[in-house]
């Protein structure tokens, strides 16, 4: 557990709107913050939203984008960690724009950065494995993302972060989605560089790459993960993957997720319109399992 560590700071995390799909993620990223000296207080989900999904409608990203300053300022903290890279673009290049931001906000790949030496002191168990880190050029001007990961990754005991220069355009994979040749390219290449350095795992930065890159565990290129469970697994408070469980039950996901969570997500008819299509899609592919 991570009760009587000593606490040094208070932060606002902000967790974006996954909650639904990557509870274990978040709750490792909230134990791992405590690690570190830095207290979170975690908001996110609809009332939270950044407003990127309805750029197309300035209006309602206005409103949302208003809406979420506001409530984060009344929070009182002076610093912001968010985890979501559309989230902390957003924020740092509309949001602050439009309107006056009481707080300064970093990354959450930077925080872990900056105290990497605390979190090491909490490594439990080695994890004897080479991974391949899925890197994108977009998001590294923002935040040396790059750089970081592999550096939080190489403090694992027993894990070897092989050296490679391919990085997929765009700054996460879904913005590839609109172009499916981008999208086969980028995996094409993947699949190459898993075989040509023989690593046990492709590790991704960004919640939303693990999302499409999952499917290739499925099909039985290599195992995926994202950093932060790697880093909760070798910290000893590794929670169960349910996305990746979802994944790998395809078709019959809805009793692994159970009616309870479906309606959370919104009902039946959201669940078999958006979540299930996307856990029935092979990546590369354009089909389903």
């Amino acid at each position: 557990g991570t009760k009587g560590l000593d606490v040094t700071e208070n932060a606002t995390f902000w967790f974006g709107c996954n909650v639904l799909r990557h509870g274990d993620i978040i709750r490792a990223c909230i134990d791992m913050l405590r690690l570190v000296g830095i207290e979170p207080a975690p908001v996110g989900g609809p009332d939270y939203c950044c407003g990127s999904i309805k750029n197309n409608n300035p209006l309602a990203a206005d409103g949302m984008a208003k809406r979420t300053v506001e409530k984060m300022n009344a929070k009182k903290n002076a610093r912001l960690i968010a985890w979501c890279p559309s989230c902390y673009s957003q924020m740092n290049d509309i949001m602050s724009n439009g309107y006056r931001t009481e707080f300064d906000m970093d990354f959450l790949v930077e925080v872990l950065h900056e105290r990497r030496d605390q979190l090491k002191q909490h490594f439990v168990n080695a994890i004897p494995m080479t991974v391949l880190v899925h890197r994108h050029v977009g998001f590294e001007e923002k935040v040396p993302v790059n750089r970081m990961v592999p550096d939080l990754l190489s403090l694992i005991p027993g894990m070897v972060v092989v050296e490679d220069d391919y990085r997929a355009p765009g700054y996460m994979c879904n913005a590839l989605a609109a172009v499916p040749q981008a999208m086969n390219a980028m995996l094409d290449r993947t699949r190459e560089l898993v075989r040509e350095h023989k690593v046990d795992a492709i590790v991704t930065v960004f919640h939303q790459c693990y999302r499409d890159l999952c499917g290739l565990e499925t099909q039985g290129l290599c195992d995926v993960f994202n950093y932060i469970q790697l880093l909760s697994r070798s910290l000893g408070i590794e929670r169960p993957d349910d996305y990746k469980a979802w994944k790998h039950a395809g078709a019959g996901a809805s009793s692994v997720i159970g009616e309870q969570r479906i309606e959370f997500m919104g009902g039946t008819d959201i669940y078999e319109k958006l979540v299930l299509p996307e856990l029935l899609k092979l990546p590369g592919t354009g089909r389903s399992k």
